[in-house]
């Protein structure tokens, strides 16, 4: 390609440091304030290393959609070798190459088989189940109204769905299992949100530090966690099942010729390990965004009650939501989206890397170029939104009440193009069926009149702080 290209913009950096100090508590708030002085596509230095920032609807869609294979590499983060070292090539933060889109398309073959057609009824069986079972356990049964952290249930209730659709297992939502796996990922959420040095500054690794024993324990705890169910389904496999998502990748993996694994270094156990992308993929950012969901409407209580009518009238109050409903209830659809823009659960994708030399928006950049997604730039860009600091499902409704597929279109929790999280389908299936039943069976209020915060706490998926809500099954019938 010729180098013909613009120099790319941005802040002058310090020696060894770059422009660390610019970046100020908040990392996505500050590279958009940044890409109001410099513009969509600009060059910062961490440590040592360039880093070419990505923000708006436009510059994000034409790297990731439009010229998807050059932004779809991995950056060769020290924390990625670490990775591979403990738990093989894992299909999220491996580079781009033929091993991967094989790999891929064996995960992705998985998900849809257990996702669409008649398998989609399956999953929302189980869906169903749990969230039933979770309003029980927020209510103890009873028909008065009960106060509780709807955080640390809501986790474990998902996490137990990864379960049932990957390794064919339920567990009691106190079971000491579910509560290791919630604890292990809210760690790893924190270590990932607030990166690894190591990776911006190599030469760090000579020095004595824990922050590298620590994420290696992490991911040893990980391999542990997932090893025990992997190590049952070996023993227990039959040719050729396809109860669970496991076998299925066994099952896939085992007609996959040796020679061709070979030739692409990838192994049957790496297949099998897939699970750690998939139970990734399902859980953190769908248990995030209920979370949100849930504070959202218990501090705007006219939308909780619109929502409710909605629901009232188009499924009534005993039969529960089924994914046929989706489509016949436009608002309750458009809070989802306004939970996603407002909190931004997912303010950055997962750091890219250019395949090749390229260029964007006229700008030059090099092969192998670590590359921030700044998907925090879409949901607060003022061009798309009126008001974007206001909480306003109806932004997503057309004038006759329908959803707006171009505002749809502008919301990208799950990234695009070629990495394009694996579980999108499956998360937007849970979120919807959650959300609704819980609409539908629930009223949810603010305890005592103390407002909570929608502060948020950093990870791979931003969280709210801490809050208590006051939960009461709503009244069967024609009214509240």
């Amino acid at each position: 390609m010729s180098n013909s290209g613009k120099t790319l913009p941005g802040p002058r950096g310090l020696p060894i440091l770059g422009n660390i100090l610019d970046l100020g508590e908040t990392l996505h708030v500050s590279l958009y304030q940044l890409a109001q002085k410099y513009g969509d596509v600009y060059q910062i230095r961490i440590g040592s290393r360039p880093v070419v920032v990505l923000n708006g609807i436009e510059t994000i869609k034409q790297a990731l959609v439009k010229q998807s294979t050059d932004f779809a590499g991995r950056p060769d983060f020290i924390s990625s070798q670490v990775m591979k070292e403990i738990n093989g090539a894992s299909m999220t933060f491996s580079d781009y190459s033929p091993a991967w889109k094989l790999h891929r398309k064996i995960a992705e073959t998985a998900l849809r088989h257990f996702t669409s057609g008649q398998q989609s009824k399956s999953v929302q069986d189980k869906v169903l189940f749990e969230v039933q079972e979770l309003i029980s356990t927020w209510t103890n049964n009873n028909s008065g109204s009960t106060v509780v952290d709807p955080s640390i249930v809501l986790k474990l209730s998902v996490s137990n769905i990864m379960c049932s659709y990957i390794f064919s297992r339920r567990h009691k939502l106190d079971d000491p299992r579910l509560t290791e796996f919630s604890a292990m990922s809210d760690d790893f959420g924190a270590a990932a949100s607030s990166g690894n040095t190591m990776d911006f500054m190599p030469w760090l690794k000579y020095l004595p530090t824990k922050t590298m024993q620590n994420f290696r324990r992490l991911l040893l705890n990980f391999k542990d966690w997932f090893g025990g169910y992997i190590n049952q389904h070996r023993e227990a496999y039959q040719e050729d099942s396809e109860k669970d998502i496991l076998d299925y990748l066994i099952t896939v993996g085992n007609k996959i010729d040796e020679e061709e694994l070979e030739q692409l270094n990838l192994t049957r156990e790496m297949l099998q390990t897939t699970v750690y992308d998939l139970f990734g993929a399902g859980f953190d950012t769908v248990s995030a965004v209920l979370t949100w969901a849930i504070l959202l409407v218990i501090l705007h209580p006219e939308i909780q009650r619109d929502i409710q009518e909605e629901i009232d009238t188009v499924i009534g109050k005993d039969m529960l939501p089924q994914l046929t409903d989706r489509g016949k209830l436009p608002l309750t659809e458009a809070c989802l989206y306004e939970v996603l823009r407002f909190s931004s659960v997912v303010p950055f994708t997962i750091p890219h890397s250019t395949t090749r030399e390229t260029q964007l928006n006229g700008y030059l950049i090099p092969k192998g170029t670590v590359i921030f997604v700044n998907l925090y730039s879409i949901n607060q860009d003022p061009k798309i939104w009126t008001g974007p600091q206001e909480f306003n499902p109806r932004r997503f409704l057309t004038g006759d009440g329908r959803l707006d597929p171009e505002k749809t279109a502008s919301i990208l929790p799950f990234g695009a193009g070629r990495r394009r999280c694996l579980g999108s389908e499956l998360g937007r299936i849970e979120m919807f069926l959650y959300f609704t039943t819980l609409m539908q069976k629930c009223r949810l209020e603010i305890p005592n009149g103390e407002r909570p915060s929608t502060s948020c706490i950093p990870g791979l998926a931003q969280r709210p702080l801490p809050y208590q809500m006051r939960i009461k099954l709503r009244e069967k019938g024609p009214s509240n």
